[in-house]
Order: C-alpha cells, then sequence, then structure tokens
C-alpha cells in the first residue's frame, strides 16, 4: 500500500505522557517545594507538569493571608462606622434644633423690619 500525493500523511503525537512508575522517586526530579503547579518545558518543546499537595506550612501560610485580609477587611469597616457616627449624630441634632432656631430666626426678621 503505497501513499498518495493527494492523501495528508498522519500526524504523529507531540506529546507523549510520563508514567512515574511506583516507587519511583518523584521528589528527586522536582526541587520546588512551596509550589503546587510547576510547568517545565524542555529545550525539544515538551512540557511537564509537577502537580503536588500542599504541606502543613503553605496551609498555615494560606489561613494566616485569609486571616489577614479578614481583619483587614474588619480595621475598614470599623473605620468608616466610626466616621460617619459623628456625621449622624450632628445631622440627628440638626433635626431636633431646626424647628428652634427657625423660631429665633423669625423673631430676629421680625425684630429687623420693626414689626
Amino acid at each position: 500500500m503505497s501513499h498518495s500525493p493527494d492523501r495528508p500523511r498522519a500526524e504523529q503525537p507531540r506529546y507523549e505522557p510520563e508514567i512515574i512508575p511506583p516507587g519511583g522517586d518523584f521528589r528527586r526530579r522536582n526541587s520546588f517545594e512551596s509550589v503546587f503547579i510547576h510547568v517545565e518545558e524542555d529545550a525539544d518543546g515538551i512540557k511537564r507538569i509537577s502537580l503536588k499537595r500542599p504541606g502543613p506550612l503553605t496551609i498555615a501560610l494560606i489561613l494566616l493571608g485569609i486571616g489577614l485580609a479578614a481583619a483587614l477587611l474588619f480595621v475598614v469597616l470599623s473605620a468608616i462606622v466610626l466616621l460617619w457616627i459623628p456625621v449622624v449624630i450632628v445631622g440627628i441634632l440638626f433635626a431636633l434644633f431646626s424647628g428652634s432656631v427657625r423660631q429665633y430666626w423669625y423673631r430676629l426678621r421680625n425684630w429687623w423690619r420693626g414689626a
């Protein structure tokens, strides 16, 4: 069976999966201990992806980062609430005393007019 010129040739796979045999020392090849996923690319273009479980230190650092972000959010929200408390108090006092101030203003205006 000969290959005809009008039919394209079958393309060979570009990547081959790397199968690590049981008992193979996977940690020896990967020196990145703090990386969850690491992608290596060789000179021939073959990519190797290493996926590993996070260790206790990595989990602790992630939880610490989440805790710091939550604490920062709490501080910002507390500052906003503490900033608005005086504004609300001034608004309430303005609403309470606007009636009496209006009466004094009418009296003063009538006094200027000579009524």
